[in-house]
């Protein structure tokens, strides 16, 4: 509970809620160049355009989802070629700057002062944001497992599996089972090289599996509000991007909340442990 504390105290006393909303600006404006880039890129691969917007679907709230999908099949249909070599250099840019925006937040949870050089944490940012460009398309790969599993289960055993229980339940189940060790292993990743200086993999372990929790949580009762609440009587066609935006928000503020809670996790630990060093 003491950890709790600590972690919700710091998030508004040092105003990491600001931080979320620049990381959230920084993350709509690269969205829709993301994407294109992905379904460029996913086209040298056996993975259909659907595979990759339906990878956010269960996530993304309606209004937002429909806008993104409209947007990206509109891009992309006016030619894959150009569009992935500008598509790339937009996405490189603007996601550094998401990346940049991250990596200074979660120095801040650590009380980190990056010693870096500009140009020299420019490249590491850099760097970083790449990883995660090529880290990504491998989330893309988790429909082509679920349609094996699907059909391995389907020929093999769902006779066993009707008469047990019904077999929609159980395929629910597995599908965010998968996805939900993918985002655990991508947060772990991320919490692990995102913040200047080491951070041992132990360390990381709880805020990465906060995340990887929460933010599914978060975004589908988020989905639930927004799919009931009449954002267009507000803000008229503004309305997609608006509730994307929340959503955005509200993913940061869950990254930062989990960076938070692993600098704390390890502040109390090596805490403990000093008596005894």
């Amino acid at each position: 509970m003491r950890l709790v504390r600590v972690v919700v105290r710091r998030f508004f006393t040092e105003r990491f809620f600001d931080q979320a909303a620049q990381t959230a600006y920084y993350l709509l404006v690269s969205v829709v160049p993301f994407l294109i880039f992905m379904l460029s890129l996913m086209s040298f691969f056996p993975i259909k355009e659907g595979d990759i917007l339906g990878f956010l679907e269960p996530y993304a709230p309606g209004n937002s989802y429909s806008l993104i999908k409209e947007n990206v099949q509109a891009i992309v249909a006016g030619g894959q070629g150009q569009t992935m070599s500008i598509s790339f250099l937009s996405t490189f840019w603007l996601s550094s700057m998401a990346i940049q925006s991250l990596v200074r937040s979660l120095n801040g949870a650590y009380n980190i002062q990056r010693r870096l050089s500009f140009f020299t944490g420019l490249f590491r940012d850099l760097g970083v944001t790449l990883i995660f460009m090529f880290l990504v398309p491998v989330s893309f790969m988790i429909p082509l497992l679920e349609r094996l599993l699907h059909l391995l289960i389907s020929t093999e055993v769902i006779g066993t599996i009707e008469v047990l229980t019904p077999y929609f339940k159980i395929w629910t189940v597995v599908k965010w089972g998968l996805g939900t060790l993918f985002l655990f292993l991508f947060f772990l990743l991320f919490y692990k090289i995102l913040p200047n200086g080491k951070q041992a993999l132990r360390y990381v372990i709880p805020g990465a599996l906060f995340a990887a929790i929460c933010w599914q949580v978060a975004s589908v009762m988020f989905g639930e509000y927004a799919s009931s609440v009449n954002y267009t009587r507000i803000y008229g066609q503004l309305a997609g991007i608006i509730i994307l935006m929340l959503w955005f928000y509200l993913s940061s503020v869950v990254l930062l909340l989990g960076g938070l809670i692993n600098a704390e996790y390890e502040k109390m630990n090596k805490i403990k442990a000093w008596p005894r060093s």
